[in-house]
């Protein structure tokens, strides 16, 4: 009987750098918790962390670092994994390769595979890096367990040589009580993106594309809640194409201001090059909010093309500007995807989520 869970992720809850991976497991199995489970994550250090503590009830356990914990991992299991009914391995850019040493049950996350994207991201020694520690998911993992957050998620995993019925799709969830209109639209209006920056999340498009909709759309502004890597060339690339006075660089924002930033936004703006699923698009929705998704593996399965939001052509500014004026220019239309968003988004609540997650563990009783 499966009680005692050790959930291994690069980071926790916590860390500065954590985001929609570590969001995902510790919403799904701290509702676990009441119906008597254990749960354990194991995750690297960073700085000021302390080496154990309780977070909503989870014990989190930190060691080595962000560019060693793969090796300290292997040693801490090799160690303790008998304590453990299940190892709960999170695969994220790097694989654990728990199967090669962990006798106990396996079961392996996936938000997404990162394949040759990563090479957008990265110097290419690293990407080769992550690239060829992706690849080895053929070779160690055809006869594992999955549990993929999307559609899009689970043809990559098959793309490794995993049979259908060897993946679950448990997508993410959402808190339906906290996300709700806490404010009226902006007007002019005002394209929202919230999430990291980083370069493969390709917030660049949205700026270079700004130009040729401001021609379209009269006193439409940009605003970018978030931080990362690419921050300092991201205004670069505003000031080259001319819009520092129409993007609004947020940084660090609180739940409450983003919570207000979805709902006062005219359209959520999502170009990503690759995602598992695009929960921010799940939060815009319950904001009242439509998104304007990028036509990539894993946003395609968060947004429903022209129920709940709209996809554009990855990278095509003739297209984006098109399918974001469609919408900024006609208010019955987006107040119609806005009320199907709505509804869409209240049925992700947490506690749904989680309990497909436990019925999913009874496989293993």
């Amino acid at each position: 009987m499966i009680k005692k869970i050790l959930i291994i992720n690069w980071r926790d809850i916590k860390n500065p750098e954590a985001g929609g991976a570590e969001m995902y497991y510790h919403e799904i199995f701290r509702r676990m918790i009441p119906c008597g489970y254990e749960i354990t994550v194991l995750a690297h250090s960073f700085k000021g962390a302390p080496a154990c503590e309780v977070i909503d009830g989870i014990k989190v356990i930190r060691t080595g670092n962000k560019y060693l914990f793969n090796f300290s991992a292997i040693g801490f299991l090799s160690r303790n994994q008998n304590q453990y009914d299940l190892i709960v391995e999170d695969i994220n850019k790097i694989p654990f390769f728990t199967p090669l040493f962990v006798h106990r049950m396996r079961l392996h996350m996936v938000m997404h595979f990162f394949r040759r994207s990563i090479f957008r991201e990265t110097n290419f020694v690293f990407a080769l890096y992550v690239y060829l520690m992706e690849s080895m998911v053929s070779l160690f993992y055809r006869k594992e367990r999955f549990v993929a957050i999307s559609e899009s998620t689970s043809l990559d995993i098959q793309k490794f040589g995993i049979s259908r019925d060897r993946i679950t799709i448990v997508e993410p969830g959402i808190d339906t009580s906290y996300f709700y209109p806490s404010q009226p639209k902006s007007s002019p209006p005002v394209l929202v993106y919230i999430g990291r920056l980083m370069k493969y999340k390709n917030v660049q498009f949205i700026i270079s594309a700004l130009p040729e909709l401001r021609k379209r759309v009269e006193g439409v502004t940009l605003e970018i809640g978030g931080w990362g890597d690419y921050m300092d060339e991201l205004r670069k690339i505003a000031e080259d194409k001319g819009v520092t006075d129409a993007v609004v660089f947020s940084g660090r924002i609180t739940e409450e201001y983003k919570r207000d930033m979805l709902s006062k936004a005219s359209l959520f703006v999502n170009p990503s090059a690759k995602e598992g699923w695009g929960i921010n698009n799940i939060e815009a929705n319950l904001c009242g909010t439509i998104s304007l998704s990028s036509n990539v593996a894993g946003l395609r399965d968060s947004v429903q093309d022209g129920v709940t939001g709209l996809l554009y052509e990855p990278d095509n500014i003739e297209d984006f500007c098109d399918k974001a004026a469609s919408v900024l220019l006609d208010p019955q239309k987006r107040e119609l995807l806005e009320k199907n968003a709505i509804r869409r988004a209240k049925e992700l609540s947490w506690e749904r989520i989680s309990q497909k997650m436990e019925e999913l563990l009874k496989l293993y009783q």
